[in-house]
């Protein structure tokens, strides 16, 4: 059965498993529409490279067509387009704004999530809240999503004015007491929103006394289990908006960088003795076949050219094809080892992280897995 387009802004991993649920051989590509300034021609003449590479890699034709269509549809355009086709349909793209991975293009029987998913991981969950006295926009980010879900949130005192007539220090305590009343209803929607995508970051901006009633309204969870940064900006149309969404950029790199790190400090103590963790190739794929693995930490190393087999269940995975199940249920699969693993996690709900080749702390065979039980 044909599988529909899944396009644009979607990399949660619903969304991957379905693709790597459908039958292949995949034809990935990842166009980099930014790699420098160009007419229309020359970028078209970037995808005649592209396209040859997939037609002797054993792409047919009818998915370097589709593929070509999608590519020059999506141009002029920014960020770079990850696009994935088999059997003459394109199966899934994604647009990823700011992706630093030049062109590629290649055919495999799995495919090719790596950069996409190392995209994802430095655009983790994240809530914007822009504050002041009466109430706070937000903007709530899904793990992977440049679109946010937009929500205002109004508390439910007006703000008091000073030409009410009231003696200064009765003005100044009704005011403050309608402030605080204001940040109460904030923070409490910033927990639900925070909750809504799983997210451990909060970045505030906007008026400074708004905040601080905000931060000590904060729920214990949320003071606890988020990060919470301040960026510059107000709720006002003439806001530095777009100072605030370098800010915001920046502070939610940092913070799946730090994310990473922290994981490979985890890892480390967890392949201590009697630790839920495993590194190396073989013990990495015997943990990922019996489901074991709750986060998989793989290298991309695009000269890395080791592969491993896998069939039509997560649990047919082995680095040699006679290491593979006896009774497996089809013709096996040879694949590339970190695409192999990362089908392996996704299918069988684990998370991934992306490493970069020489990253500190990587684990042997650059392939490891943080385990659910020992």
């Amino acid at each position: 059965m044909a599988m529909a387009t899944r396009d644009a802004t979607r990399t949660d991993t619903g969304t991957l498993r379905d693709l790597l649920a459908a039958p292949g051989p995949f034809a990935s590509v990842y166009f980099d529409r930014e790699a420098r300034p160009e007419r229309a021609e020359e970028a078209g003449a970037r995808w005649r490279d592209l396209a040859a590479r997939l037609a002797r890699e054993g792409a047919d034709a009818a998915t370097v067509d589709a593929l070509t269509t999608r590519v020059m549809d999506s141009l002029p355009g920014t960020g770079v387009l990850a696009a994935f086709a088999a059997g003459g349909e394109v199966r899934h793209v994604a647009e990823l704004p700011g992706g630093h991975h030049g062109d590629l293009a290649e055919v495999a029987p799995v495919p090719h999530l790596l950069p996409l998913l190392e995209w994802r991981q430095e655009h983790p969950a994240h809530v914007v809240a822009v504050v002041d006295r009466t109430g706070a926009d937000l903007l709530i980010y899904a793990e992977g999503s440049t679109e946010p879900r937009r929500r205002t949130v109004t508390g439910t005192d007006d703000e008091i004015v000073r030409s009410s007539g009231l003696p200064q220090m009765r003005f100044q305590h009704r005011a403050e007491d309608s402030w605080e009343h204001n940040a109460k209803a904030v923070a409490e929607a910033l927990d639900g929103a925070l909750a809504e995508v799983s997210a451990t970051l909060l970045l505030v901006a906007g008026d400074v006394r708004a905040r601080q009633y905000l931060t000590k309204h904060l729920p214990a969870r949320v003071r606890r289990d988020v990060t919470v940064g301040h960026i510059s900006g107000s709720r006002g149309a003439d806001g530095p908006a777009g100072v605030r969404a370098s800010r915001t950029e920046t502070e939610v790199s940092r913070a799946g960088h730090a994310r990473t790190a922290e994981l490979l400090r985890q890892l480390e103590h967890e392949l201590a003795p009697g630790g839920h963790a495993v590194e190396g190739v073989n013990a990495t794929l015997d943990a990922l076949a019996v489901g074991r693995v709750g986060t998989l930490t793989v290298t991309d190393d695009p000269r890395d050219q080791r592969t491993a087999w896998f069939g039509s269940t997560p649990a047919e995975l082995a680095e040699r094809r006679e290491d593979l199940p006896p009774d497996g249920g089809g013709e096996p699969y040879e694949g590339r080892l970190a695409d192999v693993a990362v089908r392996a996690a996704l299918l069988t709900g684990a998370d991934v992280r992306v490493l970069e080749p020489g990253e500190p702390r990587t684990p042997a065979q650059g392939t490891g897995g943080i385990c659910r039980y020992p």
